[in-house]
């Protein structure tokens, strides 16, 4: 993904930076305690939310990740299926749930136009384990988030999550990243 720098003033970008750092921690509270009715109220009704395959390629060529391939391409509708999903005794890859830690950082405002769009993106590393089980799984990978403002809140419109592995060792990827 490419670097892009906002036009704004300082103080408006640290605080624009300073927002979203508190939305993404509260997302990844909300998560982390598998609270997923308050986490799916942050989404937007056109909600787009991928992650492509990681792909090795020879050299500095890029993307190393596919375009048109990807480990899951959902919308609003699916994620609310998701979540409910998870409600009832059908969602075996997640009973028990899991126990996940996610760590947030690096968030950078990379467009921002007040109570209209933002763009933003994050580092994420996720630590998860599951029942007695010693081994656990490190998920990391980068964000870029697109951000819409509707009825006076910020929702998620468009997640796209770059994982760092091309191989991700976990047993299932019923979470949300």
């Amino acid at each position: 993904m490419e670097e892009r720098r906002p036009k704004m003033e300082n103080k408006e970008l640290m605080l624009a930076t300073f927002y979203f750092e508190r939305w993404l921690y509260n997302e990844a509270s909300f998560l982390d305690n598998i609270d997923f009715d308050s986490w799916y109220n942050l989404l937007h009704p056109n909600l787009k939310y991928q992650m492509p395959v990681r792909v090795n390629k020879d050299g500095i060529e890029r993307p190393d990740y596919s375009t048109d391939m990807f480990t899951f391409e959902d919308d609003y509708e699916t994620m609310k299926m998701r979540v409910d999903r998870l409600k009832t005794d059908y969602a075996w890859a997640e009973i028990p749930p899991s126990r996940t830690r996610r760590y947030v950082s690096n968030v950078t405002v990379q467009e921002y136009t007040e109570n209209e769009k933002a763009v933003v993106r994050s580092y994420l590393l996720i630590y998860r384990n599951r029942t007695t089980d010693i081994h656990h799984d490190l998920i990391s990978g980068e964000r870029q988030d697109e951000f819409t403002y509707i009825d006076g809140e910020w929702k998620l419109s468009k997640r796209f999550f770059i994982v760092d592995q091309t191989t991700i060792d976990t047993r299932n990827l019923a979470i949300f990243v």
